[in-house]
């Protein structure tokens, strides 16, 4: 007789329900194939995901506020071959929404054209702050100020950034 501690696995299941998850979607065929754990992230089932599924299934899924937003940094994404990264909140099984983070690449073949979209999608807990919008535009006058190389508005926006609780990422600002 096998004896079994809920509590145990309770903690099992959680974590199992907050492990990131592998895709990728083939482009051509409109396949999004992924592993149990994005199933999990978007209450779909884990056998179906696994054999591929339309990508229109997973955008349902997807907050309709996030929506376009998601589309547009996809596009982006495919069109510039730069990596994606974003954070949207998605339907789980029981109906609630909860945040992901997504980071996404498009791979094209031999004649450039764009084929394979893969990445990982990680759970977080609550609200990312690069949702929130006075981080995102700090953020993105930030690339702009390093692009265009006026670091002292560089510096300027990175002690905003400091003042709004932004974690800085490794190479922020080259000193």
């Amino acid at each position: 007789m096998a004896f079994q501690n809920s509590a145990i696995e309770s903690e099992q299941a959680d974590w199992q329900a907050a492990e990131s998850g592998f895709f990728t979607w083939d482009i051509v065929a409109n396949l999004l194939y992924a592993d149990g754990a994005v199933a999990e992230l978007f209450g779909l089932d884990y056998v179906k995901t696994e054999h591929g599924l339309p990508l229109d299934i997973y955008i349902e899924r997807i907050h309709p506020e996030d929506r376009a937003n998601v589309a547009a940094a996809i596009h982006e994404s495919i069109a510039t071959g730069e990596p994606e990264q974003q954070s949207y909140r998605t339907r789980q099984a029981d109906g609630r929404y909860s945040y992901v983070m997504v980071f996404g690449r498009c791979f094209r073949d031999k004649a450039g054209i764009p084929s394979l979209y893969a990445g990982i999608i990680c759970p977080v807990s609550d609200e990312p702050m690069l949702t929130k919008p006075l981080v995102k535009y700090c953020l993105a006058a930030y690339d702009i100020a390093v692009r265009e190389g006026n670091h002292a508005v560089a510096k300027h926006l990175q002690a905003a950034l400091g003042e709004l609780d932004w974690m800085k990422p490794d190479g922020l600002l080259a000193n």
